[in-house]
């Protein structure tokens, strides 16, 4: 029958039939990959499922199961599906209006082409082993820009073993989180966090994704009921879990502490289902904002060697795209395969010089070394990298049994575990450089910023650079202070405002810090009443000016902290002024 039906098709379809503009946008679009002589299907495939794009201007809609449009050959393609019994849905489930409105932001934004998401669509075949003569025989009509199959997805993840322990109390985990602390081993996001915005108040981030037990005890206050989408599936679930402790775990006593604690999140899931993909992207993209961010913990496989990340999937890159187009931060882990993205292998999907999706491509090291993870992925394309070994997280209850809304690990690994480090480390520049300045860095600048200052990697395949939020914050040169002297009972200290020249500036001290700080439209005052006036006065032409102070002699104060100091500076560019990050008095 099929046979018979392509006969027909070939017959109904000539080559001259063109009543739309074929070339239109095209040659300046990001490429989708080249159609393929033959379609190869391979078991990781899903075996009833494919995808086409149809040309940019084409105009093919579906209306009640069938697709439309003025062109001869989209009707030649339906009648072609309704033959095979195939269904017709669309891939992104977001209005037309909506894609075609995002799509036009876009392109206002970046200035540059983006494709037509409205011309994704699914098909679903009910018959056996079709998915390879269906994809050619849609690749076959000039209107199709692509007909493809769609891969495997997974988290990810080197998973760990769980315990079966009951701790009847929580410890504080804190102090075995390496990747939070100051470079070369961390990314300094305890540092970053000192700064107005540094613990990413005010950004969402989307997390994209199987599941999550999202009423754990660390995430809850942040992930407990936040689902875009498709429903919570499965429940309970570790890896998503690890993630979010990575990202928001809670700033309290006990358990651990994510990088990025104050921000929001979104879950979006896949539900492990290959054609659920594009649609959960999708599905946090549109949940999001310009300056928030999207993380794609995801990995796919296909008749590419794999497993690989997944924008290979045409309907993810194209909403990929579009997404950082529209100042929407996309961070992606790169995959577990050990694999060279910079292979043939790829059709030059991950050559920047081909096509660039605009998101952070994240690989992974051994650990708090520099040195590539024997599974990461590595090539060109990799933006920066993150531990991917023995990160102690939420989840998986091998460091802390019990129930699964207290379980904890020391053992989350792989792109996964890195991929939410380097995030961290996104959202907290781009928090601080929205509370100080206004404004939320573009994607590309920010993924720019991460690799320039980021902390060299050291041996294997290229996995780019760990990132160092402290070298980040001073390449931004935005206000800040410093504490530098004798820190001893009894020494004299230095505290240092800088900043650009001639900003009016403010220096105040307090003995200990809010629990919750304060917000205001110059971002967040995080000293504790009473606290007091100091220092003020205009920045010099330097933009640095000191205050000089002592410490009580008192021997009890010795491994304490006596006190912090936060600045405040009013300066050109900004709504009314800035706060600075605070500084503590720790006495040796």
């Amino acid at each position: 029958m099929l046979t018979a039906v392509l006969t027909t098709i070939a017959f109904l379809t000539p080559q001259d039939a063109a009543s739309f503009d074929q070339g239109y946008r095209l040659s300046a679009l990001a490429t989708l990959g080249s159609k393929p002589a033959a379609t190869i299907v391979v078991p990781d495939d899903d075996p009833h499922r494919l995808e086409v794009k149809f040309v940019d201007g084409s105009g093919v809609q579906l209306v009640g199961g069938s697709l439309q449009a003025l062109s001869p050959e989209v009707y030649s393609i339906d009648e072609y599906l309704t033959e095979l019994g195939a269904v017709r849905h669309r891939v992104y489930s977001q209005s037309d209006d909506w894609l075609q409105a995002f799509r036009a932001s876009g392109e206002a934004h970046s200035g540059r082409p983006l494709h037509d998401l409205t011309l994704f669509y699914g098909v679903e075949l009910h018959g056996e082993g079709l998915i390879a003569e269906v994809c050619d025989a849609l690749n076959a009509f000039d209107i199709v820009e692509i007909a493809y199959p769609l891969p495997r997805v997974s988290d990810p993840v080197i998973a760990p073993a769980p315990s079966t322990s009951a701790p009847l109390v929580t410890p504080n985990y804190e102090g075995l989180q390496g990747y939070r602390g100051p470079a070369p081993t961390g990314i300094d996001a305890d540092y970053g966090n000192t700064f107005s915005g540094g613990a990413g108040l005010g950004t969402t981030i989307a997390d994209v994704e199987t599941g999550w037990t999202d009423d754990h005890e660390d995430i809850a206050h942040k992930a407990q009921g936040s689902f875009v989408g498709l429903p919570n599936a499965p429940y309970p679930w570790d890896h998503g879990t690890a993630v979010l402790g990575e990202l928001v775990g809670e700033h309290n006593s006990w358990g651990v502490r994510g990088s990025c604690y104050d921000s929001d999140v979104l879950l979006s899931t896949h539900e492990g289902s290959s054609s659920n993909i594009p649609t959960a992207v999708m599905n946090a993209i549109a949940a999001v904002v310009p300056g928030d961010a999207v993380l794609l913990e995801i990995q796919c496989y296909s008749s590419m060697p794999g497993p690989h990340p997944c924008e290979t999937v045409p309907s993810i890159f194209a909403a990929v795209e579009a997404a950082t187009a529209n100042g929407i931060h996309v961070f992606a882990a790169s995959g577990n395969g050990d694999n060279n993205l910079d292979s043939g292998a790829y059709g030059g999907l991950f050559d920047r010089n081909v096509r660039d999706s605009g998101a952070v491509l994240v690989g992974a090291s051994d650990g708090a070394t520099l040195n590539k993870a024997s599974f990461s992925n590595y090539g060109s394309r990799l933006d920066a990298h993150g531990w991917g070994w023995d990160v102690v997280t939420s989840g998986y209850g091998d460091l802390q049994g019990g129930p699964v809304t207290q379980q904890y690990t020391s053992a989350f690994s792989g792109t996964s575990s890195a991929s939410p480090i380097v995030t961290g480390a996104g959202v907290i520049l781009n928090s601080i450089h929205r509370t100080v300045l206004g404004t939320p860095i573009d994607p590309l600048v920010l993924r720019s910023l991460l690799t320039s200052t980021g902390t060299p990697q050291g041996s294997g395949g290229s996995i780019g650079p760990r990132p160092n939020v402290r070298a980040a914050i001073d390449s931004l040169n935005l206000p800040r202070i410093e504490v530098s002297g004798n820190l001893v009972p009894g020494g004299q200290y230095t505290v240092t405002s800088q900043g650009p020249g001639n900003a009016v500036y403010v220096l105040t001290f307090a003995a200990g810090l809010r629990n919750n700080p304060w917000s205001s439209p110059w971002g967040e005052f995080f000293l504790a009443s009473p606290w007091g006036r100091v220092k003020s006065g205009i920045l010099p032409a330097s933009g640095v000016a000191d205050f000089q102070a002592t410490i009580p002699n008192d021997p009890a104060l010795s491994g304490t902290t006596y006190g912090y100091y936060q600045g405040w500076q009013r300066f050109a560019g900004t709504n009314g002024g800035s706060f600075a990050n605070y500084a503590p008095i720790n006495v040796q």
